[in-house]
């Protein structure tokens, strides 16, 4: 079954309605099946996640706006006053500051490293003119008091867990070091390293040439500068990179992104790893190694994170610190993508003149079954359900695909045991025949 329900008369409001109750700019609502696809998605990548030693914890959607403004991304998209005590407070757009604040007063003296895993809703003003929705589900973990080669590749490594316990097969990690373009860049403006960053991020060799000269960079540093925007692929780059970073004061930062990248692919972490000496993405943040999830469909990356060792100083706590966080509705549009289908419980729904008995009989069965107060078989055709129960004369049990059987038994356990076996067998021989045409499209 599709992840996603066609329009049916009765279902959604026409414009008229619509009209006349809008949704704020940005927002919007989530209707099933795609609310249960995501919530069932979002389940397995906490799971995953809990698996790996993280602990869930449940933050406030909205915080004092200086204790969210101590991180460049977490000033949040929309403030306003709190009436009883007076003070600024905003949604937040990011969770990493919220957790630095419930580590930094109730973790202190926890043995380390602290680990901590969360899901919400954060709130962020898009840019782009396609992409207009300002809610975004996040889900992401936070390692606290840890750092080095294997810390990262923890992170990394739930990471993967988390976007392969989601489904999804199909994906890339693109691996970066933050300290690798702020090395060479040591003493340069801020606003003359988003120049920089710009140009790296286009890959544009002229423009970070002339910025190079323009700085006054020094011969080694301004080569190696420019040499970062043709550093990215696989491990063919790793000897340009060592030949371009050799003596220069970012060649630590390299060494380190080569180790962590090698043990991701030896790892098998993701089908394909990309290794970028140039990358820039949010360097105002990031102080070490900083990766992304890239798959089709969403057009931007599923999943991102990296090293911020300058963050928890700002909370009062001297902590090492690395994370990351999903884009849970960017997950489930790459698992769209990827033609992922969410298994389903067979769905039934019957008549009012059903008894409780045999409700709970299918119940217990993980079937889903609901009573419908006019037709049964309207409501399951208008809602999209697989089968429904006709009980005006003999019961009958009937396929969306026009099967049907007819019930022998009178008592409810008895109904629900037959019910039940038609269920099977109609899904059974779909499945078959589903088989069989991929085979002969294949052949």
């Amino acid at each position: 079954m599709s992840n996603s329900l066609p329009p049916t008369p009765g279902v959604l409001a026409s414009p008229s309605v619509a009209a006349h109750n809008p949704l704020p700019p940005g927002m919007r609502d989530v209707l099933p099946p795609k609310a249960r696809f995501q919530s069932r998605v979002g389940a397995r990548i906490m799971k995953s996640f809990e698996l790996f030693g993280y602990a869930r914890v449940w933050l406030p959607t909205f915080e004092y706006a200086e204790v969210l403004e101590r991180t460049p991304s977490g000033g949040g998209a929309l403030r306003f006053v709190e009436p009883e005590s007076g003070e600024v407070v905003a949604l937040r757009a990011d969770m990493t500051p919220q957790v630095a604040r419930v580590v930094s007063t109730r973790y202190r003296t926890q043995p380390l490293p602290v680990r901590l895993c969360y899901q919400g809703s954060v709130l962020r003003r898009r840019r782009e003119r396609a992409r207009t929705e300002s809610q975004v589900v996040q889900a992401g973990i936070e390692l606290v008091g840890s750092s080095g080669l294997e810390a990262d590749f923890e992170v990394l490594a739930a990471l993967s867990a988390a976007v392969k316990a989601a489904g999804l097969r199909r994906f890339v990690i693109s691996i970066g070091h933050a300290g690798i373009p702020d090395a060479l860049l040591r003493g340069v403006a801020s606003a003359e390293r988003s120049a920089v960053g710009e140009a790296l991020a286009a890959k544009d060799t002229l423009v970070l040439s002339h910025l190079a000269q323009r700085l006054g960079l020094g011969r080694q540093a301004a080569l190696a500068l420019v040499g970062l925007a043709e550093l990215h692929g696989g491990p063919e780059v790793y000897e340009p990179a060592a030949r371009l970073l050799r003596g220069t004061s970012a060649e630590s930062a390299g060494l380190q992104l080569r180790a962590l990248c090698e043990r991701v692919v030896a790892a098998g972490l993701a089908p394909n790893v990309i290794i970028d000496f140039g990358e820039t993405s949010r360097r105002d943040y990031y102080t070490g190694p900083l990766f992304q999830v890239l798959a089709e469909g969403p057009g931007e990356a599923l999943a991102s994170g990296g090293r911020y060792d300058h963050l928890y100083p700002r909370y009062g706590l001297e902590r090492e610190a690395a994370g990351c966080a999903l884009d849970v509705n960017n997950v489930c549009w790459a698992l769209d993508a990827e033609g992922f289908v969410e298994p389903e419980f067979p769905k039934v729904v019957l008549p009012r003149s059903a008894s409780y008995e045999l409700l709970m009989a299918l119940r217990s069965e993980q079937t889903v079954c609901a009573v419908a107060e006019g037709a049964a078989a309207d409501y399951a055709k208008s809602w999209g359900w697989d089968f429904w129960l006709e009980a005006e004369t003999t019961p009958r049990i009937v396929a969306q695909g026009g099967e049907s059987r007819t019930l022998s038994a009178t008592s409810p356990s008895e109904q629900a045991r037959e019910i039940l076996a038609f269920l099977r067998s109609v899904r059974e021989e779909r499945a078959s025949g589903a088989l069989t045409k991929a085979a002969n499209r294949g052949s």
